[in-house]
């Protein structure tokens, strides 16, 4: 090979070196002037969501958003909630669609590009996309591979034996909490129904009874399945919550409440229309400012409860979904016209699914009244972490000692046997009592006492 072959050779390998570095600066260069999208996660809007259903998209792909722009309307455990972004760019994609319940917290929702990015160029980064589960039939297979591989052993009771045969259930999955032996632990029968629930195993064929041949089939009346919204799961895992964990005591006192019906016919003729319930609760408000055990919150945690400085109200409102519990805050310092004002605003706005969380969320006690439904008396759930529940009944003419008329109504208190002693509770509905029947001491924005 020549002097000048080779020489003309390196050159070119060089040139092609060169082109090729440059190729691939000029592509690193290009990708930093497109930055990451911005992902749109679906919010935790309350200390108990962890889903929601999006209800309505109110931008769509290609439109500019601002910060305070309404994205998207969500319904969570307690309202429908319009969702407001703090950012900046274009709307680029949609992943999750009008009217798709059961969203977990935290799932990837939309993109939104920066300003000055092109948003059709934007796509799904791969770490979103749908990852493949084992289809039941498989998971049943492993299930019960791996069960016969293990002998159950004796120290299983009856009831959990015959739910690990039934369901398949290898035995090593279950983690047993109680009844310590010197053997070990011992499963019950809950711990193997949060294995049955988790791994979705079907009964065994084998354990299914089978119609005798030639049997007259079973009559089966129609029915219609009904899913049970947001709120109501919440509701109901709350409810739950409340009654097995909280140990509930009850007192109930029947309170005179005619000079609070005349006083407030003569409000209603000077229109200030107000109700006995406004005056409830701020009786209840004045009440809570003097007895203060009684206006406080439980940390579950820590076993610590907390003493409140401002007195909030949460009032029962029905709904179509369930009852929700808006917030009359600062009860004590507001006039009862004032509090008879936002108790119509928040009952409204939580009738149209409009309350903001900050609307609903905290409160630091409870009215619960069922009195204009026919209700004579009743006991509520505490609604944690509050400490402490009053439920309120109708109206009854009765006859006191000197058999005269007069109108009475029954009022029940709920409270946490573990933060409220019975004299703190017997005093505070006796302050409510003698609050009522001087229903001068009520009109006051801010009495002092």
């Amino acid at each position: 090979m020549s002097l000048r072959f080779l020489n003309q050779f390196r050159a070119t390998n060089k040139l092609v070196f060169i082109n090729k570095t440059l190729a691939s600066s000029f592509h690193k260069s290009c990708s930093a002037l497109y930055a990451a999208p911005l992902q749109l996660k679906m919010p935790s809007l309350s200390p108990t969501m962890t889903e929601g259903n999006i209800i309505k998209w109110l931008k769509k792909e290609g439109e500019q958003v601002a910060p305070g722009d309404v994205l998207m309307e969500i319904q969570t455990d307690k309202a429908v909630i319009a969702f407001e972004t703090e950012e900046e760019g274009t709307l680029a994609k949609i992943l999750i669609p009008d009217d798709t319940k059961s969203v977990q917290v935290g799932t990837l929702v939309g993109l939104i590009s920066l300003p000055g990015d092109d948003w059709k160029s934007v796509t799904v980064p791969s770490s979103s996309a749908p990852t493949s589960t084992p289809s039941a039939t498989a998971s049943a297979v492993e299930t019960q591979q791996s069960h016969e591989s293990h002998d159950l052993p004796q120290k299983i009771g009856p009831a959990a034996r015959n739910l690990i045969q039934t369901y398949q259930i290898n035995p090593s999955k279950i983690k047993p909490t109680a009844y310590i032996y010197q053997n070990g632990l011992k499963p019950k029968p809950i711990e193997v129904e949060e294995v049955v629930t988790s791994s979705r195993a079907e009964p065994s064929k084998a354990q299914v009874s089978q119609k005798p041949a030639g049997s007259h089939p079973e009559y089966e009346p129609d029915y219609q399945d009904i899913e049970l919204s947001n709120m109501r799961k919440v509701i109901a895992k709350r409810l739950v919550f409340s009654k097995t964990t909280i140990p509930h005591s009850y007192i109930a006192a029947n309170v005179v409440v005619d000079k609070i019906i005349e006083l407030r016919k003569e409000m209603i003729k000077n229109n200030q229309k107000v109700s006995i319930n406004d005056f409830l609760t701020k009786a209840a408000a004045l009440a809570l400012r003097l007895v203060p055990e009684i206006n406080s919150n439980l940390n579950e945690k820590t076993g610590e409860y907390t003493q409140l400085t401002t007195v909030d109200i949460s009032t029962a409102v029905a709904t179509e979904n369930g009852l929700i519990t808006p917030i009359i805050k600062n009860a004590d310092k507001i006039s009862v016209s004032q509090i008879s004002e936002n108790v119509k605003q928040l009952a409204e706005k939580a009738r149209q699914n409009k309350l903001q969380p900050h609307e609903f969320q905290g409160g630091s006690f409870t009215i619960s009244n069922l009195g204009m439904f026919g209700i004579s008396e009743f006991s509520a759930v505490i609604n944690p972490p509050q400490i402490a529940i009053m439920a309120v009944g109708k109206s009854q003419l009765k006859f006191n000692t000197n058999m005269k008329k007069q109108t009475e109504i029954t009022l029940t208190l709920s409270y946490d046997e573990r933060c409220c002693s019975l004299d703190r509770a017997q005093k505070f509905l006796n302050t409510l009592n003698y609050l009522l029947a001087n229903p001068e001491l009520l009109i006051d924005k801010d009495p002092e006492f």
